[in-house]
C-alpha cells in the first residue's frame, strides 16, 4: 500500500515477477489482467463499508468513529474578510488522507475473497487502485477462459457497490517460456475487448513476456539522459558550480533515478550496465573538467563515486538485507525464502 511501512511498490512489482518466473521455472503460463478502479476515493459506500466492518468483528467503537469520520463535514468560506455561516458538506473519503487508504483496502478486499472462492488457483495483487488479477496453467487458453469468468464477477460486484473500472487501463499480458502468440482477447461484460500485449506497464515499471526488461531499461535510460542534459546546462551557466556542488546535484538528480527500481530489474546484465556505464562517463568527465581519454578508474577515486557495477549490485544486497529484516508473516520474505530453499 502506498506509504505504508514496509509495503511499496517495488515490493508489490517484485512480488508479481517472482511468480511469473516461477511459473516459467515450471513450465506454465501465467496470464495477468491488470484492472483499474476509476475515481476510487469516490465510489466507497458507506453502508457497505459499515457491513464488513462488522463482519470483520472491528471495535463497535471503531466503527463510530468511522462513521463519524466520513459523515460529519463542515466548510466554512472567508474572501475579502468576509465570513460565511458553516455549513454541512456530503463527501466521500478523502484521498489526501492517510486512513483513507486503510479504508478502502478494507472495501475491495471482499472482491478477492469472493473471486478465489469460486476460480481455483486464481491469485491477486493490488496497490490501492491498481489490480492486478493472474492465473497460472499450462496454456494461454485455460488461462483466458478462466479470467473470463472472473471478470463477470469483478464488474457484477462493481456494479453492486456503485463502483466503476476504467475501460482504458485494462490490460493482458501472457508470461511463457516459449513463443507467445499475442491474438488471445478477453470480452468484458461492456463489450471491451482486452487484447493481449508483449510489454506492459505497472506501478512505473515495464513488463515484457520474456521478463529481460529492455523496454524497461531504455525508458530508464531515456529519463536520466534528459536529466543529465538539464544538469550539463546548469554546470555551464554563469554561476560556475565547484566540482564538490556539481557531484552532489549528479548524486541527488541521476542516481537516484537509475537506481530506483534496480532490485527488480538487475541481474548483472552487461547490455544494461554498459549503458549507465556511458552516462557516468560523461558526467564524471563534466564535473572533473577533464579530458575524454583521462582514465575512469582515476576519476571514480577523485569524485568518491562508485562504478556502475558496484553500485546496482549495492542496492540489490541492501535490498537483501531489509528483506531479512522483515517481519517473517511479510509477504515478500515469504516468497523469497521459499524460492531459495526450493
Amino acid at each position: 500500500m502506498r506509504d505504508r511501512k514496509q509495503r511499496s511498490a517495488i515490493n508489490a512489482v517484485l512480488n508479481l515477477v517472482h511468480d511469473a518466473q516461477m511459473a516459467k521455472s515450471r513450465e506454465n503460463t501465467l496470464t495477468y489482467l491488470l484492472l483499474n478502479v476509476k475515481d476510487v476515493f469516490d465510489h466507497v459506500m458507506l453502508k457497505q463499508l459499515i457491513k464488513i466492518l462488522i463482519k470483520q468483528k472491528i471495535l463497535i467503537n471503531l466503527i463510530n468513529w468511522i462513521k463519524c469520520f466520513l459523515q460529519n463535514w463542515i466548510i466554512d468560506l472567508a474572501f475579502d474578510e468576509e465570513h460565511q455561516k458553516s455549513k454541512e458538506i456530503f463527501t466521500e473519503i478523502l484521498q489526501e488522507l492517510f486512513i483513507s487508504l486503510i479504508l478502502f483496502l478494507i472495501y475491495i478486499q471482499h472482491l478477492f475473497l469472493k473471486i478465489r472462492a469460486r476460480i481455483e488457483n486464481l491469485q491477486s495483487l493490488s496497490y490501492i487502485d491498481n489490480v492486478t488479477l493472474y492465473i497460472e496453467e499450462k496454456s494461454i487458453d485455460k488461462n483466458v477462459k478462466k479470467l473470463k469468468k472472473m471478470t463477470k464477477i469483478a464488474f457484477t460486484w462493481a456494479n453492486e457497490n456503485a463502483m466503476q473500472f476504467d475501460n482504458s487501463k485494462f490490460e493482458l499480458i501472457h508470461f511463457e517460456s516459449h513463443k507467445v502468440t499475442f491474438n488471445q482477447t478477453i470480452m468484458l461484460l461492456n463489450d471491451i475487448v482486452v487484447k493481449s500485449k508483449i510489454c506492459i506497464q505497472w506501478l512505473e515499471v515495464w513488463l515484457d513476456w520474456k521478463l529481460n526488461f529492455k523496454m524497461h531499461v531504455q525508458t530508464k535510460i531515456v529519463a536520466v539522459t534528459r536529466t543529465l542534459h538539464s544538469l550539463f546546462r546548469l554546470m555551464n551557466s554563469e554561476w560556475e558550480l565547484n566540482a564538490k556542488s556539481e557531484k552532489q546535484l549528479y548524486l541527488a538528480c541521476i542516481i537516484i533515478i537509475s537506481d530506483y527500481d534496480v532490485k527488480i530489474w538487475w541481474n548483472n546484465q552487461k547490455s544494461h550496465a554498459i549503458k549507465f556505464h556511458k552516462l557516468q562517463n560523461a558526467a564524471l568527465w563534466k564535473i572533473l573538467k577533464a579530458f575524454q581519454t583521462s582514465l575512469i578508474e582515476v576519476m571514480q577515486i577523485e569524485t568518491e563515486i562508485s562504478s556502475v557495477k558496484v553500485q546496482l549490485d549495492q542496492k540489490c544486497k541492501n535490498y537483501a538485507i531489509k528483506i531479512v529484516e522483515l517481519l517473517k508473516k511479510h509477504l515478500t520474505r515469504k516468497w523469497i525464502f521459499i524460492s531459495y530453499s526450493s
